[in-house]
């Protein structure tokens, strides 16, 4: 979807980076002299990235209105699972496509919350399971939107100022236990629970049937992710 050149340099910006990771990878397919910046609001996930990637240059901020780079930086932007917590979506289109250079290409991946898919005989009640977390802004969100991944092609494509594709990926699972993602996102459910915003008792009826049928073997989890690759017009 993206090529990338060991021989070539670049300048390369993920916007909501977390600790890193994804620009260290990066940083082995690239040339030595590229430029690396993770953009990041949560202060603890900088610290660390700073521990584990110094070939990447951190910048520990929140976008409110603008990103203080100039014009015509980046050769590419990523931003993966972010979106969906900035609150002013179209202000940040507008600076991608401002700070981009005029060949420069946006990557922009994100969860479609409201896509996941768990077999269970409980219909109604698993629809409820997955729209609560689908629609359940955390603390440290500023915004949330379940919807965000089959947003992506139109707030890019119909910006006007982005031209490319979009493309899927999907998420399938067929294991019932710690560290496998449709089990931690139930497991995540807890603190609704908790607040009194989901009942305790159909949280345990999910949890159980899905144990239930992963012990029969018939256990199935699907989540999917939109992909946007965009050229800057």
């Amino acid at each position: 979807m993206l090529s990338l050149s060991k021989e070539a340099k670049y300048d390369i910006m993920d916007f909501g980076c977390g600790t890193g990771e994804l620009l260290g990878n990066i940083s082995t397919l690239i040339g030595n002299d590229s430029n690396l910046i993770g953009f990041e609001s949560d202060e603890k996930s900088v610290e660390e990235g700073r521990r584990k990637y110094p070939q990447v240059i951190f910048q520990n901020d929140e976008f409110i209105k603008n990103l203080e780079f100039p014009d015509t930086k980046f050769d590419i932007i990523i931003s993966v699972d972010t979106l969906e917590c900035v609150p002013d979506k179209s202000a940040l289109i507008n600076e991608f496509h401002r700070i981009l250079k005029n060949d420069g290409r946006v990557l922009i991946a994100h969860w479609d919350w409201d896509t996941q898919v768990y077999n269970s005989e409980n219909k109604n009640l698993m629809r409820k399971i997955v729209a609560s977390f689908s629609d359940w802004q955390q603390g440290w969100m500023d915004a949330c939107d379940g919807q965000m991944g089959r947003k992506l092609w139109g707030l890019f494509q119909g910006s006007g100022m982005f031209k490319g594709q979009i493309e899927i990926f999907p998420l399938i699972e067929t294991e019932f236990k710690a560290g496998r993602y449709g089990y931690d996102r139930l497991q995540d459910l807890y603190w609704l629970v908790r607040k009194g915003e989901l009942d305790a008792t159909e949280h345990r009826l999910i949890v159980d049937e899905m144990s239930d049928l992963y012990k029969q073997g018939k256990y199935f989890y699907n989540l999917n992710s939109y992909i946007y690759l965009g050229l800057k017009v």
